[in-house]
């Protein structure tokens, strides 16, 4: 989220702790309310547990779906991607025999920057040098295509490629900016005092027993942390165990295509 990226088990982990120590604080303070005051105190309680709930409830639904959401999104646009610049390939033929070796050498290079920019790829360079080099290989292709426009068989096919270049380029904007899109980080920093302040009234809640009931405080802290932990996992698919890399095969075997022999 906007660049930072917790661990991803440390996440879960920390938050089942502190959701049961926060319940075991609930159960303190509420041992020392039954002792000072009678049941009258109570009522209206459970009204404000439940808006607790539900809303520690609401935001996990919405943060699921938006992170899955993303998720699809991130997923069609490598395909998008991949089937662009495949078809801005193959209409390099259009161009004239002296300057297609060049602009295709330029392609190579292009796809080559692009597949560096994934996290998997642990590049030598950094995301910033990557993206000056691939915007100067964008503009060195885009200014050969333009320049060999002339001498193309007819303007038709010209702009057929033109359009091509420009699919491609647009594609690769969408996907680098699917891929920096992610809930605000505040929204997690909420989601994450929300949990801990329901543990907290749970804890409340169930101390006037005489035994605390540790198993389903247990299993209420390990089932929201788990799924915080799992939707964080859709939010950030490079890093955890969800991931991209099979739909970055598409893009892989784009490039083995441009080594082979026309």
């Amino acid at each position: 989220m906007n660049g930072v990226q917790l661990p991803m088990i440390a996440l879960p982990v920390l938050l089942f702790v502190a959701m049961v120590v926060a319940a075991e604080v609930g159960r303190r303070l509420g041992r020392l309310r039954w002792l000072r005051s009678d049941d009258a105190d109570t009522v209206g309680t459970s009204a404000v547990d439940a808006a607790v709930l539900g809303l520690l409830g609401l935001l996990i639904a919405f943060w699921f779906s938006s992170a899955g959401t993303r998720l699809d999104m991130r997923r069609s646009l490598i395909v998008e991607e991949a089937n662009a610049v495949g078809t801005a390939w193959l209409r390099l033929s259009i161009l004239p025999e002296d300057t297609r070796a060049s602009v295709r050498d330029l392609f190579r290079g292009y796809l080559d920057t692009r597949l560096a920019q994934r996290p998997a790829a642990s590049p030598a360079e950094s995301q910033v040098e990557l993206s000056d080099r691939l915007k100067d290989q964008r503009d060195a292709i885009w200014r050969q295509s333009v320049a060999a426009v002339p001498r193309c068989e007819s303007d038709q096919t010209a702009a057929i490629l033109l359009a091509a270049l420009n699919e491609m380029f647009d594609a690769g904007t969408r996907h680098q900016a699917a891929s920096m899109a992610h809930t605000p980080t505040e929204i997690l920093v909420l989601l994450l005092f929300v949990s801990i302040f329901a543990a907290l009234l749970a804890g409340h809640d169930m101390s006037g027993t005489k035994r605390f009931n540790w198993l389903h405080m247990a299993v209420f802290a390990a089932v929201t942390s788990v799924t915080i932990w799992v939707t964080y996992d859709l939010e950030m698919p490079r890093y955890g165990l969800i991931r991209l890399d099979d739909y970055d095969q598409t893009m892989l075997d784009v490039r083995a295509d441009f080594d082979r022999p026309e």
